[in-house]
């Protein structure tokens, strides 16, 4: 899901279904952020399989973090995402994500250096 307010941020729900995922990520938001929940706006409660369908890279596990797409190339990835489960594989992954995009940054440096 992806928040509006109180600050632009994705987070990954684990839930029963679409309703308790927006429950849940209202109610720790507002917690989390020390603000009403009337404040948190959130949209895009899209689940796992919506996720892997409409992303475009090779690795359908890092599709999940993709937030803007173009010219079927990742423009953006989810920067600081919010992990609301204990799913070790999600975690793994995106610690697996982070590595490449620091390596891709290190790569280009060294590219630059020479």
């Amino acid at each position: 899901m992806k928040f509006e307010a109180p600050l632009a941020s994705v987070a990954f729900v684990l839930a029963d279904s679409r309703e308790a995922a927006w429950r849940i990520g209202k109610t720790v938001m507002a917690v989390l952020h020390g603000v009403g929940i009337q404040t948190v706006a959130l949209h895009d409660i899209l689940s796992l399989r919506e996720l892997v369908r409409m992303g475009v890279s090779d690795d359908e596990d890092m599709r999940i973090f993709e937030l803007v797409v173009a010219g079927g190339k990742v423009e953006q990835w989810a920067h600081t995402p919010y992990f609301l489960t204990d799913d070790a594989t999600l975690l793994g992954k995106w610690a697996e994500l982070r590595a490449d995009l620091a390596a891709d940054v290190a790569r280009t440096a060294m590219r630059r250096a020479r």
